[in-house]
């Protein structure tokens, strides 16, 4: 059990909003009221850690823009103007970690596993939620984002482990 009070902010969300990585403009929408929410929350009380499940910045953009490119001219027909952005970008989270002094960690269990399997899920909740812990050091207000599918799960393992856990879709 922790010994320490340790406050853990988990936010789910679905991953084409952790970065500026398209054109969409109905997703930047999104991406603006992210940002600014994660300002409020890093802000008071501060936050001394962020954990990310993101995935490296390239790999993450080589996958986009193979995608686009299989895409673009359905997406023409049906006038899609997704297009992803030229260069890997990092997250909005990193981004405002950055600018504000606090430590930035990617948590990504890169186990790209069936989201409809609840088993799966279950099991990266579970791979998730150990690095978390491991990345943890001296933190005592953590931001913790995943995808929505693991928000509950993730929220769940550390209550269980005694931390302090606030827990919210965006």
């Amino acid at each position: 059990m922790n010994q320490k009070k340790i406050t853990v902010v988990v936010v789910g969300t679905r991953h084409e909003f952790q970065r500026h990585q398209d054109t969409m403009v109905d997703r930047e929408k999104v991406r603006a009221e992210l940002d600014k929410r994660l300002r409020e929350i890093i802000k008071e009380p501060k936050i001394d850690l962020i954990a990310e499940e993101a995935g490296d910045d390239t790999e993450v953009w080589k996958r986009l823009k193979s995608a686009d490119n299989a895409v673009r001219e359905l997406a023409k027909l049906f006038g899609e103007g997704s297009t992803t952005v030229d260069s890997p970008v990092p997250t909005i989270a990193k981004n405002v970690a950055d600018e504000y002094g606090v430590k930035h960690e990617d948590v990504d269990v890169d186990v790209r596993a069936d989201e409809k399997d609840a088993e799966s899920i279950k099991k990266r909740d579970e791979a998730m939620t150990e690095k978390i812990l491991k990345v943890l050091g001296n933190a005592e207000r953590v931001l913790v984002i995943v995808g929505e599918n693991h928000r509950a799960g993730i929220a769940e393992r550390l209550k269980k482990q005694g931390f302090v856990v606030e827990s919210f879709r965006f």
